[in-house]
């Protein structure tokens, strides 16, 4: 949706600098280069704005991840595990934009997502490198997206 959104925005401002150009008498060469710029402006916008919806959704989950992690450096399992209840609901809600963000390389995020909920999703508390293993193995890549 937000691509759609985004040709068409392209599009829409590449016509107004081709309609203004030709109010102004400007040559077709002209009006090529002021669309051309008007287009690379509006498609730099829009991919900072998907920068920022991707920042949004990414940053609870890095979170806690983060905590988690420090939880489990510090031996506290069970708080860890408390933290992590939480966790499924919040991936819920990053997850669409994460996946159209990630393209190709989602695969790798959602086996982390797995690793992550079948860890601490269980009925007895995960031992701790297993527990650090999972947490780490989802902010990695979860980081590298933000860039």
């Amino acid at each position: 949706m937000a691509s759609l959104r985004r040709l068409a925005m392209v599009a829409l401002v590449g016509l107004l600098a081709l309609n203004l150009s030709a109010c102004s008498g400007a040559t077709l060469s002209q009006a090529q280069d002021a669309a051309r710029t008007a287009g690379n402006v509006a498609k730099t916008a829009a991919d900072l704005t998907g920068n920022e919806q991707l920042k949004a959704a990414v940053t609870p989950v890095l979170k806690l991840l983060n905590t988690t992690e420090k939880q489990v450096e510090a031996g506290n399992i069970s708080a860890a595990s408390t933290t992590m209840k939480t966790f499924r609901g919040i991936w819920d809600t990053a997850q669409p934009v994460v996946k159209l963000a990630a393209g190709s390389n989602y695969g790798l995020i959602d086996k982390g997502v797995t690793t992550v909920l079948n860890t601490f999703g269980g009925e007895a508390a995960p031992n701790q490198d297993t527990a650090l293993a999972a947490v780490k193995g989802l902010i990695g890549p979860l980081s590298a997206l933000l860039g």
